[in-house]
């Protein structure tokens, strides 16, 4: 998708007005992804704060970490409304094939998503007890955003599995899709265990 036509080139206004709009897209799909590199940003945000105040190897790796992930998430916001737009033409007029080729496409998008999310999230749980006190608010938040942005993923798969017709390939999805959120669950509770342990 051009920069022209990217979700991200949008007022943020304008972006929640089209995700609100009767229409299909932007739909959960692109907003798992902006929420979940939003909720990125904000561990990055800790990182950065807290390598002002004193800088520390671990923490500086893991800020140059975050800083190449950063945008990484949200570029599925773009590919979701493409994917979706293609299932749809392909299930209007396409032909038998192609209709499975999109609705697989359809699945795979926010599977690749969720994928990032896991690695933003194991990333926000090392970061959390390199961040300062005073802004770990801002890094559990941020893991929360990039969990929700995961769970949201995995439900726009719930929705798009039943039209692959080839059951092998849909219980290859289904369990890829629990998976994903075994692991991404247990990442939130850990972070959230290292929370509760400090206060």
């Amino acid at each position: 998708m051009s920069d022209e036509a990217s979700l991200w080139t949008q007022r943020l206004a304008d972006f929640r007005t089209a995700t609100a709009a009767n229409q299909p897209t932007p739909g959960c799909g692109a907003a798992a992804a902006v929420t979940a590199d939003i909720g990125l940003a904000l561990v990055l945000k800790g990182l950065r704060i807290s390598e002002d105040h004193g800088s520390d190897p671990t923490r500086r790796a893991l800020l140059q970490a975050a800083e190449t992930l950063l945008g990484r998430p949200g570029a599925f916001a773009d590919d979701d409304v493409q994917a979706f737009g293609d299932y749809l033409n392909a299930a209007r007029n396409g032909e038998p094939e192609q209709k499975q080729a999109a609705s697989r496409q359809a699945c795979a998008v926010p599977l690749a998503l969720a994928h990032c999310c896991l690695e933003a999230l194991e990333l926000a749980v090392d970061a959390w007890p390199c961040t300062d006190p005073n802004v770990q608010s801002d890094a559990q938040a941020g893991a929360v955003l990039i969990h929700a942005g995961l769970s949201a993923a995995l439900i726009n798969v719930d929705a798009d599995m039943a039209s692959i017709e080839d059951a092998a390939s849909r219980d290859q999805v289904a369990q890829t899709r629990t998976r994903l959120q075994a692991e991404g669950d247990d990442l939130l509770q850990r972070l959230l265990n290292q929370a509760l342990s400090r206060s």
